[in-house]
C-alpha cells in the first residue's frame, strides 16, 4: 500500500471513529481526548525528550496531564476554571513561540531543559486539552468543535495546495524546508473562508472580523506546527512515533489543533459569550 493510500485510510477511520464519539456525547468524546493525550504524552517524553518509559517522571508527566483533565471535565467543570487554565495555555504558548523565534535550533538547549524538566511534556498537553474540552461543555459544543476542526482543515489544506502550487518562498528553511510563504498565506486566507462559511453556516452571521480571527487561528495552527517541527528538528527525528500509518505520531497530527485551541475557546468566552 501506498503512503499516500495510507494516509488516506488512516484519516478516513480516525474521522470516523472521532465522528460516531461526537455523535454518542461529550463524555465519551473526553475519553477519547484522554487517550489521546496519554500518547501524545509518551511520544513526547519518550521519542522526542529522548527519555525513559515507566521512570517516576513518565508518570509524573501523565498525572500532570490526567488530573487535572479528569477533575476539570467529570468532577468539577465549573466556567471560572477553565477561563483559567485557558488564560494559562495561551501564556504558556507565548512561552513556545520565545522557543520557536528565540532559541537556536543548532544549539543543545532542548535536550538540556528537557533533562532537567522532563514533566515538561505533560504540561504541553493538559494547557491545550484542557482548552479544547472546554468546548465540550457548552450547549452547542458540536458545532464549536465543528468550527475548529473546519479552520484547522482549512489550514492544512490551503497550506498545502498554494504552497504545491505557487510556492516559490521558503517560509523558515531551517526548521521546516517544505513550507512556503505562498502556502501560509494561501492556508489563512482558506481558513478565512472555511471558517467563516462554517460559523454562517451553524450560527447564521458572518463579517470580516470573523474572517481576520479565523485566519488569525489558521496562521496559530501553522506556527503550532512550527514549533513540533522545531522541536523534531532538535531531537532529530522525522515524526513523533510510527503509531498512525501515512501520518506519524499522534503528536504530529494534534500540534496544530492544540496550539490554536486556547485562542479559539478565549475568543468564544470574551466574545462569543461576552
Amino acid at each position: 500500500m501506498s503512503n499516500t493510500a495510507k494516509r488516506i485510510t488512516s484519516a478516513v477511520v480516525l474521522v470516523t471513529i472521532l465522528s460516531i464519539l461526537i455523535y454518542l456525547g461529550s463524555a465519551p468524546t473526553i475519553g477519547f481526548v484522554l487517550i489521546v493525550g496519554v500518547l501524545a504524552i509518551d511520544e513526547i517524553f519518550c521519542n522526542l525528550f529522548k527519555n525513559d518509559r515507566w521512570t517516576p517522571n513518565y508518570f509524573i508527566s501523565q498525572a500532570i496531564f490526567l488530573a487535572p483533565t479528569v477533575y476539570l471535565n467529570y468532577l468539577d467543570n465549573t466556567v471560572g476554571l477553565f477561563t483559567v487554565v485557558n488564560n494559562a495555555a495561551v501564556l504558556f504558548n507565548i512561552m513556545l513561540l520565545v522557543y520557536l523565534f528565540y532559541i537556536n535550533i543548532e544549539g543543545d538547549f532542548l535536550q538540556k531543559f528537557t533533562k532537567k524538566f522532563p514533566y515538561i511534556a505533560g504540561l504541553m498537553i493538559v494547557l491545550p486539552v484542557a482548552s479544547l474540552t472546554s468546548l465540550l461543555h457548552y450547549e452547542k459544543w458540536r458545532l464549536f468543535l465543528a468550527v475548529l476542526l473546519m479552520v484547522n482543515f482549512g489550514m492544512d489544506t490551503g497550506a498545502w495546495f498554494f504552497g504545491k502550487n505557487f510556492g516559490k518562498h521558503k517560509l523558515w528553511k531551517t526548521v521546516s524546508p517544505n513550507k512556503t510563504i505562498e502556502g501560509l498565506i494561501g492556508g489563512m486566507i482558506t481558513s478565512g473562508i472555511i471558517g467563516g462559511a462554517s460559523w454562517q453556516f451553524f450560527f447564521g452571521t458572518m463579517s470580516i472580523q470573523l474572517f481576520v480571527f479565523f485566519s488569525f487561528l489558521g496562521l496559530m495552527s501553522q506556527v503550532g506546527d512550527l514549533v513540533q517541527s522545531k522541536i523534531k528538528r532538535q531531537a532529530e527525528v522525522k515524526d513523533s512515533s510510527s503509531l498512525i500509518p501515512g501520518h506519524g505520531g499522534v503528536y504530529d497530527r494534534i500540534d496544530s489543533l492544540i496550539f490554536l485551541a486556547p485562542f479559539y475557546a478565549l475568543a468564544l468566552k470574551y466574545f462569543y459569550f461576552g
